[in-house]
């Protein structure tokens, strides 16, 4: 399949969701971590279940599969779980990027030039090491995905793979609080 344009918006739009996904989901552990409210998880394991359901879809949109189960992780669900901390990096690296620029708003404002100077460089920095990134997400998409072999690769497969009993786990705070 050739990449088209849409294709390639498309890809880059469910790589910011599952970015942003993670990222909830991490917001909510830490609150979870913090005030110990048990309520959260049933949250947090939704947010988990939604980010792998887009996952399915991006690898199905760019036709990309591979066996999952068994004791390792196939190199699909590697390549998964590497785009999954890609994507969520270049996120922070977008909030990083936000507050340099605020802090370099405040130094030219206060004509601290040397300063303005100093944080203009992190800032084209940061954007460098996000082009990286985003260069990295589509090379890994868009070429390595295809010459993946169906196989097992490395341990670690939580996100995309199907768990055992899956159908008997929680699915989200409506189901809890109908069966309550």
């Amino acid at each position: 399949m050739g990449k088209s344009l849409w294709e390639e918006a498309l890809v880059e739009e469910v790589i910011y969701l599952i970015a942003h996904l993670a990222h909830a989901e991490q917001h909510l552990m830490e609150l979870e971590g913090e005030t110990k409210l048990e309520d959260l998880i049933i949250y947090i394991d939704e947010l988990r279940n939604r980010r792998k359901s887009v996952g399915n879809l991006l690898f199905s949109i760019l036709e990309v599969s591979g066996e999952s189960g068994g004791e390792f992780r196939s190199k699909v669900e590697s390549l998964w779980c590497t785009l999954k901390h890609l994507s969520m990096a270049m996120v922070h690296c977008d909030e990083s990027a936000e507050k340099v620029i605020r802090r370099l708003d405040c130094a030219m404002a206060q004509g601290r030039e040397e300063e303005a100077k100093r944080l203009s460089e992190k800032l084209k920095e940061l954007y460098d090491l996000r082009q990286a990134l985003r260069n990295s997400i589509r090379e890994l998409l868009f070429e390595v995905s295809k010459k993946l072999t169906k196989g097992p690769a490395v341990r670690c497969r939580e996100d995309l793979c199907v768990l055992e009993g899956e159908e008997n786990a929680l699915q989200g705070p409506e189901r809890v609080s109908q069966e309550a």
